[in-house]
């Protein structure tokens, strides 16, 4: 019986710890986008990273630009972009060298950077 109840708590637990970041920075918050009047809110407690306000293009404020955002390693997560040529998510890594900076990786190429405020 007692096997069945460490496992529970093993099984109900490992989720949540997996998902801690253990490098000291709270990477939730709004970001700033680094080449448009853009900014983004990232939220770990939804996975997602939406369009918080953007000045150029008001429609997309709301927008989900990533999803399903799980840590990899202390520095490295990982998600799923919009991809709005192919209309479809596409695998997506997000690394942060410090707790001021985020830059999302697709097939090892920078396609965006992201600046806390």
């Amino acid at each position: 019986m007692n096997l069945i109840k460490y496992l529970t708590i093993f099984l109900v637990t490992l989720p949540i710890a997996s998902f801690a970041d253990t490098s000291g920075c709270d990477i939730s918050g709004t970001w700033k986008h680094a080449d448009k009047n853009a900014w983004l809110e990232l939220d770990l407690s939804s996975k997602t990273i939406k369009v918080k306000e953007h000045k150029d293009n008001p429609k997309a404020n709301g927008y989900t630009v990533i999803k399903d955002i799980k840590l990899i390693t202390e520095l490295n997560y990982s998600g799923y972009m919009y991809h709005a040529a192919n209309d479809n998510y596409v695998a997506v890594e997000l690394v942060h060298n410090n707790c001021k900076e985020i830059v999302v990786l697709y097939n090892k190429d920078k396609i965006l950077t992201l600046h806390k405020e």
